[in-house]
């Protein structure tokens, strides 16, 4: 079977249609898609629907994309924010907030604006659930969660130390709970870019997706003819962006995590610090050093590793050496958004072959790979099923930047 004929086959089998709560899952009005095609992940998931819409697109299933945006945004709708899966484990905690270029990306697709002013208000909630809900002291915005049960306290402490390999010293067994389900929020479950306390720093990632959040605001604004708010989310963006470089770029221009406990900045390098371009945000300069610091450190013989290699103690998935599909998008568009063609299209033609050598070898495709070695084996913190999602969409859309038919 080749991947084309993978896809196929699969694609369909990840879509699901339960418009009624069957507990422990939550109803969505539309068919939604989940990761896998069976096992794991069989509920519709927030930050992976985003970058697996972008492969739908690209395949002509656009309606199917919509309809992903419209599930998410019910799931706003009905709890005040996106949960990271339509699941009741996860109404503690969202998940990276990409729904605001979702809509862009679905707009520019179908530009209805009587859709656009449906949805815009809603999407004015999720913004005001980060900038209330996950606001440091500092001025900028953190992964975190909701207030746990009692009863999920010491379950949820020793699945943190159970994933890290370790038990950090004098942490109580509340401070490792919300540790895990702040990961959990962050996507990148676990990390070496954060302590164990993601949810005393400031990351990259997150701050760049609120920038693209008011700059889309601003846009959605001007679209509906409300001028006056249009101009009021940029004056937001802009302010956002100029606390961003007061407290996260460093001395070599890089935008790294911060750590609002010291008021320090990270020292691990990863693919977090593209975000910036990807989203935009990023001047001319501040895209060079990305390239001149970051992609050395992050870039590899078989693609980019979303972390530098580092001695932090623990077993990270996300971490080197593994490369995933999301990071690699991040790093490739980034790129090319600021006219670095020629490192882009070298780094998505590794990452093609990566997924095409592990695919021959377990004719399967994979939510992550190791990016060092031959072989493709990632380094996991639980048994990794058969992914689709994800991958299949990085997998056609950087095929047809490379102008390269899938196999």
């Amino acid at each position: 079977m080749t991947i084309r004929q993978y896809i196929e086959e699969n694609l369909p089998k990840t879509i699901r249609y339960m418009p009624q709560d069957e507990p422990p899952r939550f109803g969505l009005p539309y068919p939604f898609i989940v990761p896998c095609a069976k096992d794991a992940f069989q509920e519709m998931y927030y930050w992976d629907s985003y970058f697996t819409n972008a492969g739908l697109i690209a395949i002509g299933e656009s309606q199917q994309a919509k309809y992903n945006v419209d599930n998410l945004l019910s799931l706003l709708d009905r709890f005040g924010f996106v949960l990271n899966g339509s699941h009741a484990s996860y109404l503690y905690n969202s998940q990276p907030p990409f729904l605001s270029l979702m809509m862009r990306e679905v707009y520019e697709v179908f530009p209805n604006r009587e859709w656009l002013g449906e949805s815009y208000p809603k999407l004015q909630k999720e913004y005001d659930f980060w900038t209330t809900r996950r606001l440091c002291d500092c001025g900028l915005y953190r992964y975190d969660c909701e207030p746990l049960p009692d009863d999920q306290i010491t379950g949820t402490a020793e699945a943190l130390v159970s994933r890290l390999g370790y038990r950090p010293e004098g942490v109580t067994d509340r401070e490792l709970a919300r540790g895990l389900r702040s990961f959990g929020e962050s996507g990148w479950d676990c990390t070496p870019r954060f302590t164990y306390d993601v949810y005393n720093y400031a990351p990259a990632d997150l701050n760049s997706l609120l920038y693209a959040m008011t700059d889309n605001l601003a846009f959605f604004a001007s679209e509906l003819g409300l001028t006056a708010e249009a101009t009021a989310w940029q004056a937001k963006r802009d302010a956002h962006a100029a606390r961003m470089r007061e407290l996260l770029k460093n001395e070599n221009g890089v935008f790294m995590d911060y750590y609002t406990k010291n008021r320090t900045r990270g020292a691990v390098h990863s693919a977090a610090c593209f975000y910036p371009l990807y989203v935009g945000m990023a001047t001319a300069e501040e895209a060079a050093a990305a390239v001149s610091e970051v992609l050395p450190r992050i870039e590899t013989v078989h693609g980019v590793a979303c972390c530098e290699q580092c001695d932090v103690p623990g077993v990270f998935q996300w971490g080197y050496p593994n490369g995933w599909a999301p990071t690699t998008r991040v790093v490739v568009e980034g790129l090319m958004r600021y006219g670095y063609r020629e490192e882009a299209l070298r780094i998505a033609a590794k990452f093609v072959e990566t997924i095409e050598r592990r695919f021959a070898q377990t004719g399967h495709l994979w939510e992550k790979y190791n990016v060092v070695e031959q072989d493709g084996a990632a380094t996991d913190e639980y048994e990794m099923p058969a992914m689709l999602g994800w991958t299949f969409s990085v997998y056609v859309c950087f095929c047809k930047l490379l102008g390269k038919d899938t196999k």
